[in-house]
């Protein structure tokens, strides 16, 4: 597994790219795993697996990993 920050993304072609290690992959909407859960947007911390696209190596199982700690702030700003 890879890990890295997604930089760009495009909500209306539901496509993007994650930048590992001064890389950009590019990954669709639907290859992360738990966008139903959480707004997908730059910056967001990623870990992920790399596959051969149609147009090169583009991301896939992507996990949104500081979705995790926006949870744990949401629960100290509620307290």
């Amino acid at each position: 597994m890879f890990q890295g920050k997604i930089v760009r993304f495009n909500t209306e072609r539901g496509f993007g790219f994650i930048n590992n290690d001064g890389e950009d992959i590019f990954f669709f909407a639907d290859s992360v795993l738990n966008r139903e859960d959480y707004f997908i947007r730059p910056d967001l911390e990623v870990e992920f697996e790399v596959a051969p696209g149609f147009k090169g190596p583009q991301a896939v199982n992507i996990t949104i990993l500081e979705a995790e700690q926006d949870t744990e702030q949401d629960e100290e700003s509620a307290e």
